[in-house]
């Protein structure tokens, strides 16, 4: 319940944005792919099917970056239009330590049939607040019907046989876990992990990856056979970390409920030296009528558009889809995921 109230004031606060959507010129496109654009999704699209795929689960050394950015007194955070996280208490976190090294686990879904001597696409998807590395394709109840649902798209030949790699952009010690007891009111770097999670990835996820299966790591257009996504706080991180920051390793993006970026700062970054003639091949983007996030991925899609149309054109490398009455929840994630599936690695 508490969560509830939580999310339901996050909703009534951003109305009084709402007025900035009515000026909005955004007109959706007729979209060649068959996205779905109606919840709750069919049953037909989770059904079991006989070719699975498997998960694993892998374990790899760490640091927590954002820990070493509030040691160092440089941790920045992503613009919340309604942070309501407590102060960085920096003694409390830190202490005198300026290092934090840590284990960390993800989890990989293989595709049926998985053969090393072939290479894979490698989609990342990552979670939101209060989740963890499984969220997407563990044990749990959304976890076995994310599986169902890969299962069934790559059986049916809906999208090519691809390895889903799912983190977490979580790095807390285990002698720090005491100090985070409560993701949704009490996670004073809520808005700070999704700023340095760029670092661990570039450092040790992808590396991790490339070196224990068959992906085109080694290749000069490896970034075209990788792509990102993540939800929520997840779609925050996919933003903030790593389009700005990872541009040169991905191709394909996904940002489902909300985005949460200083939108020149992102400009800047895409229009840098480093990054200005890497092209975003797809950036799938889509959003609830009822969900609180709306109003904030609704002004930054109408700004990427608008003042980036020689980078995001709608309907060729840019798709934005609306759920009605679709709320903050994976009965809206899941096709959001079935959809980004339609077009990574397609152009």
């Amino acid at each position: 319940m508490k969560k509830m109230v939580a999310l339901l004031l996050a909703a009534l606060t951003l109305l009084g944005c709402v007025s900035a959507l009515a000026e909005s010129t955004f007109t959706p496109t007729a979209y060649e792919w068959k996205f779905i654009k109606k919840i709750p999704m069919k049953p037909k699209y989770t059904e079991e099917v006989e070719h699975k795929g498997t998960v694993e689960r892998l374990t790899y050394a760490t640091r927590s970056y954002a820990l070493e950015a509030v040691a160092a007194g440089t941790a920045v955070k992503a613009p919340d239009d309604n942070d309501t996280s407590p102060a960085i208490d920096k003694e409390a976190l830190c202490g005198d330590q300026t290092e934090f090294p840590m284990e960390k686990e993800l989890y990989v879904y293989l595709p049926y049939g998985y053969d090393p001597a072939k290479k894979y696409n490698v989609v990342y998807a990552l979670h939101g607040t209060d989740a963890q590395a499984d969220y997407w394709i563990g044990d749990n109840s959304m976890g076995l019907t994310t599986r169902k649902l890969l299962d069934r798209m790559m059986d049916a030949g809906e999208c090519e046989p691809c390895i889903v790699v799912t983190p977490t952009y979580y790095s807390i010690p285990e002698d720090k876990k005491d100090l985070f007891p409560d993701f949704w009111d009490g996670d004073a770097l809520a808005n700070v992990w999704p700023m340095y999670f760029w670092q661990e990835m570039r450092n040790e996820i992808i590396p991790l990856i490339d070196s224990t299966y068959s992906t085109y790591g080694a290749d000069a257009d490896a970034r075209d056979h990788r792509a990102f996504a993540g939800l929520s706080r997840g779609s925050m991180t996919t933003v903030n970390s790593i389009m700005m920051h990872c541009l040169d390793q991905f191709a394909y993006f996904g940002d489902y409920s909300g985005i949460w970026c200083d939108f020149d700062a992102f400009k800047a970054a895409l229009e840098s030296d480093e990054y200005k003639d890497l092209p975003i091949k797809f950036w799938y983007n889509a959003n609830g009528t009822a969900d609180f996030s709306l109003a904030n991925h609704e002004a930054f899609r109408d700004r990427c558009l608008t003042e980036m149309s020689d980078r995001f054109v709608d309907g060729e490398n840019y798709a934005w889809v609306n759920f009605k009455g679709g709320a903050h929840a994976y009965n809206c994630w899941l096709p959001d995921l079935y959809n980004s599936l339609l077009v990574f690695f397609t152009k």
